[in-house]
């Protein structure tokens, strides 16, 4: 990839995955990060969230596997799927959405993920830990959201 970096115009990007079960498609976990992507003339490239710009260069910046004119548009937000040859891997794994970057989202989504990954690896390490009924019972009885 020719270093034609430092003229790109990055877009601060917010990666959610909710992964599934693979028979029966049940929600399982949430993955969230951030980074910066940028559409290139061999494709979209990524550059870790914390690199500066005058850093964002080859080969600190990668190619995700993203080709707007194969896969799905740059145009955020976007749910990614790749159309390419599958044996071929992708920085961004299929059905992430790709979102414009707001920082009070991102720590919502953060908090979730967190609050998410400790009750699984309570249940996973130590299901029978006196507090985790409570915990249990305390999150799935708390309305998150009321419909309007």
């Amino acid at each position: 990839m020719p270093n034609q970096s430092t003229n790109l115009d990055w877009q601060p990007a917010l990666l959610v995955k909710v992964t599934r079960e693979p028979f029966t498609g049940t929600h399982c976990s949430l993955h969230v990060s951030r980074a910066h992507l940028a559409l290139h003339p061999d494709g979209v490239v990524f550059s870790a969230w914390e690199l500066p710009l005058v850093e964002r260069i080859y080969p600190r910046i990668r190619l995700v596997g993203w080709k707007p004119l194969r896969d799905v548009p740059f145009k955020l937000p976007v749910r990614f799927h790749r159309q390419g040859d599958p044996r071929v891997s992708a920085i961004i794994p299929n059905g992430t959405w790709v979102l414009p970057y707001d920082h009070n989202r991102f720590m919502i989504f953060q908090q979730v993920q967190r609050a998410q990954q400790q009750l699984l690896e309570t249940l996973d390490t130590n299901p029978d830990d006196p507090q985790l009924d409570w915990r249990l019972l305390h999150w799935i009885t708390t309305p998150i959201y009321k419909k309007p």
